[in-house]
C-alpha cells in the first residue's frame, strides 16, 4: 500500500516536458569548435561553438552523447539539476599515433602495484558505478525509494545499455592501440572514412557466436598475430559488402 502511494505521489514528477539544456564541454585540447552533440532520445542534434559552449533541447533521462574525430565518444545521461547550472560535460582526447614502443605488460605503474588496492579486484567504470548505485536496494525487504523512481523512469534500463556501450568502445579501442591506421587503410585497403565501421564490423562478427560474458574478455585474450589473421579474411568480407552497396 505505501509503494503504491509513492508510486501516485512520485508520477507526476516523470512527465518533463522539453527544455534547453546549455552546457560546455572541457577537455585539454584547444580543438572545442565543431564538437558534436546528439540528444539519442530525440535524434536532434547541435555543435559546440568557439568555446566549446552548446545548448539542446532535452528533458530528464535523455541520453547525449559527444563525439569529434579527435576525442573519445562520452555519454551524459541528463538530470534534473543539468537544467539549474551549466552542464559540464569532460572528454578525453584520442592519443596521436607516435613510432609504436614494445611495453612490458607488467612494467606501468597503477593502483595494484603500489598497493593502494588489492590485485585483481574488479575496477568499474562511472558508468558501472551509477548502474549499481541505482539498482541497489535498502537493508531488510523493502525497496528503496530510488529503486522505485528508478524503475518507474526506465533509468536503469537505460543505464545498463550505457555500460554495455562503453565496454564496447572499450574493445574499440583495443583494435585502434593494436595496429598502427595504415594497416586498416594500407594492408586491408579500408577507405579511411570507413576505418572506425570497420572495427564495428570486426567486433560483431568475432563475438556474435560468443556468450555475453565471453565477449568482454575475448578480443583482448588473443596475440596481435592471432587477432590480425582473424581480421584479414572479414577485411575482404567487408569490401565486398561495400562493393555491393
Amino acid at each position: 500500500m505505501i509503494n503504491k502511494i509513492l508510486i501516485l505521489l512520485l508520477f507526476p514528477g516523470f512527465c518533463f516536458s522539453q527544455q534547453i539544456i546549455k552546457g560546455k564541454i572541457i577537455t585539454e585540447t584547444p580543438e572545442i569548435s565543431g564538437i558534436l552533440v546528439v540528444n539519442l532520445t530525440t535524434e536532434s542534434e547541435t555543435k559546440t561553438d568557439g568555446f566549446g559552449r552548446f545548448s539542446i533541447e532535452a528533458k530528464t533521462d535523455d541520453l547525449l552523447v559527444v563525439s569529434a574525430p579527435h576525442i573519445y565518444k562520452k555519454r551524459h545521461l541528463v538530470e534534473a539539476n543539468d537544467f539549474k547550472r551549466e552542464l559540464q560535460i569532460e572528454v578525453e582526447v584520442q592519443p596521436i599515433e607516435i613510432e609504436a614502443v614494445e611495453i612490458n605488460a607488467y612494467s606501468y605503474i597503477n593502483s595494484e602495484n603500489l598497493g593502494i588496492v588489492p590485485k585483481g579486484q574488479k575496477r568499474y567504470t562511472k558508468a558501472e558505478r551509477k548502474l549499481f548505485t541505482a539498482g541497489q536496494m535498502s537493508i531488510g525487504t523493502s525497496i528503496s525509494l530510488d529503486a522505485i523512481i528508478n524503475a518507474i523512469s526506465g533509468r536503469t534500463k537505460i543505464l545498463k545499455k550505457i555500460v554495455e556501450m562503453e565496454r564496447e568502445n572499450q574493445r574499440i579501442a583495443y583494435l585502434t592501440n593494436s595496429f598502427p591506421e595504415e594497416f586498416y587503410t594500407e594492408t586491408l585497403e579500408i577507405l579511411p572514412d570507413n576505418v572506425e565501421e570497420f572495427k564495428f564490423f570486426v567486433l560483431y562478427n568475432l563475438e556474435k557466436d560468443l556468450p555475453k560474458k565471453q565477449k568482454e574478455t575475448y578480443i583482448r585474450s588473443l596475440k596481435k598475430e592471432e587477432l590480425e589473421l582473424k581480421i584479414i579474411p572479414l577485411a575482404s568480407l567487408y569490401l565486398k559488402l561495400k562493393t555491393r552497396e
